[in-house]
């Protein structure tokens, strides 16, 4: 695990830094947008965004095995059919790039899912149920503009889209300050235990080191108490 760790989080550092720097190109007039570079910024993002959420999704298998290598293998099948549309004539087909598109907002909902969910557990449940409730609402509204339904054709549905973002984005934030504290408090708590169990430890052993030294020291007296008498 620590292996694998260390292997994605390189590799998603690097390929940020290389989309990062390709899109600072872009800036200062660089043809960035069109043919190879494009295809290269695409995958490095690709590797960049999937080496990050797997690294998070290890994790969560090591408390949940088989829902953390689900998602992770789900997250995988996205990266992979992202990899052969950038890299091959599927790039320009249309509807296997919705299929993608679809894929990859699903294996990225699950994971958000999945690891908030195993940070918090059952804590703050309703909170939970809302905010994954809005994410997978917004999601399927994406899902439905990647599959080329018109949704804002129909009036006031773009502001809803945006409410709802909004909303989604903010409880999800939230979320995560909250199961960010969570941990810490369970980290704090765990050291203050091991603290008092350690105090106690030494608290022992000084009750038995003194109980020694009371015996010894009467002992002594004894001994002297008996040379004196002769």
């Amino acid at each position: 695990m620590k292996t694998a760790n260390k292997v994605l989080f390189i590799t998603s550092l690097s390929c940020l830094a290389l989309s990062c720097l390709m899109l600072i190109l872009a800036i200062f007039g660089v043809k960035i947008f069109e043919g190879i570079p494009l295809r290269l910024l695409l995958i490095s993002s690709t590797f960049a965004l999937g080496c990050g959420i797997a690294m998070s999704e290890l994790n969560v298998a090591k408390k949940r095995r088989v829902l953390g290598f689900v998602s992770l293998g789900f997250l995988s099948l996205s990266v992979l059919l992202a990899l052969i549309s950038f890299c091959t004539p599927l790039f320009e087909v249309e509807i296997f790039n919705r299929i993608t598109g679809v894929v990859a907002l699903l294996s990225v909902l699950m994971a958000i899912i999945v690891s908030l969910n195993t940070k918090l557990d059952k804590k703050l449940l309703p909170l939970q149920i809302v905010t994954y409730a809005l994410l997978s609402i917004v999601t399927l509204f994406i899902i439905l503009l990647v599959c080329g339904v018109q949704l804002f054709s129909v009036d006031g549905l773009a502001q809803v889209f945006g409410v709802l973002c909004v909303l989604a984005v903010g409880l999800l934030i939230a979320t995560i300050v909250v199961s960010a504290k969570k941990q810490g408090d369970e980290k704090v708590k765990g050291k203050d235990v091991k603290t008092e169990i350690s105090l106690a430890k030494e608290n022992e052993m000084l009750k038995l080191e003194n109980a020694q030294l009371k015996a010894e020291v009467e002992d002594l007296k004894n001994q002297l108490a008996s040379l004196q008498s002769k």
